[in-house]
């Protein structure tokens, strides 16, 4: 009796499968909710925004944290009349959050104050930001660069720019956002690539429009990556300045090394899709996922 082959690699499957539980799901809305309460209890606020994958409807299950945008109003970032250092705004933040989880770790992340709820199994990024200006109709908010200092960010903006390039591509570009979240996590260590330059990159360069499959919007995702070498994109809504792929030259070059490794067997596997090779696609595409497709 001849062996039966294995199918072929179903990716629509894979990205069924790695949508966020709804545990998680009731988790995040619980952690947003009590996070925005203290905030608001301690802070003259003028908003609250989730931002991140969750907001973009890229979140993966078990690996995707939360994220959100803390607008205080400019009287509580004041010191004598002048705004205060972006970093001794953070540390206020940090401070009174402590006070509200003095159970959870509760540490800065250069940008964020970091929450980690359940053991270090679920975190919420908070962001405290100003209110800076209007670019047209896109509001724009002030946010610690690292250093002291402050840089412009847009997030509702850089949404709806994600949500509009999403559209274009007929629903696959968050899908094919989430398979480079799973691939990122497919490994004892995740790759530093930045989630937000992943997402950017993807609804730029329309490498998801198109009658492509997710196999086909996968290898080409790689292939900007690799043609660009991970290089910092400059923002396409024209906010964010330049928007790395990774923080720092070592990380960057591990980056640049997987991106490389995957684009040599994600266009193998399409290569052996083609000839009906499907055990051969199916081991090719595996190699990619690291064993966990």
């Amino acid at each position: 009796m001849q062996a039966r082959l294995p199918p072929q690699f179903n990716m629509l499957a894979l990205v069924r499968r790695i949508q966020p539980r709804d545990s998680e799901l009731t988790a995040a809305k619980t952690h947003q909710l009590v996070v925005r309460t203290r905030l608001l209890s301690s802070f003259d606020i003028s908003r609250y925004i989730p931002i991140g994958s969750h907001a973009r409807k890229t979140a993966i299950r078990t690996h995707s944290d939360l994220d959100a945008l803390v607008v205080v109003r400019r009287n509580e970032a004041k010191w004598g009349g002048s705004i205060v250092s972006s970093e001794t705004l953070l540390r206020r933040v940090i401070f009174d959050l402590r006070g509200r989880f003095p159970h959870s770790d509760i540490r800065g992340d250069r940008q964020a104050a970091v929450v980690h709820f359940s053991g270090g199994q679920e975190s919420l990024d908070v962001v405290p930001a100003l209110w800076a200006r209007f670019s047209g109709t896109r509001p724009v908010y002030d946010i610690a660069d690292g250093d002291g200092g402050w840089l412009e960010t847009s997030p509702e903006a850089h949404q709806r720019f994600f949500a509009a390039a999403d559209l274009r591509s007929g629903g696959k570009l968050r899908g094919v956002a989430q398979l480079l979240r799973w691939w990122k996590y497919a490994r004892r260590s995740p790759l530093p690539l930045s989630s937000f330059h992943a997402d950017m990159l993807l609804a730029e360069s329309g490498v998801c429009q198109g009658a492509k499959s997710y196999g086909n919007c996968l290898y080409s995702a790689f292939r900007q990556l690799s043609s660009r070498e991970c290089r910092p994109l400059r923002d396409s809504v024209g906010i964010a300045g330049l928007i790395p792929a990774a923080r720092t030259k070592p990380q960057l070059d591990l980056l640049v090394a997987a991106v490389d490794h995957a684009l040599w067997h994600s266009q193998a596997a399409l290569t052996a899709e083609a000839l009906s090779d499907h055990p051969e696609a199916n081991r090719q595409w595996n190699i990619v996922f690291n064993d966990t497709f």
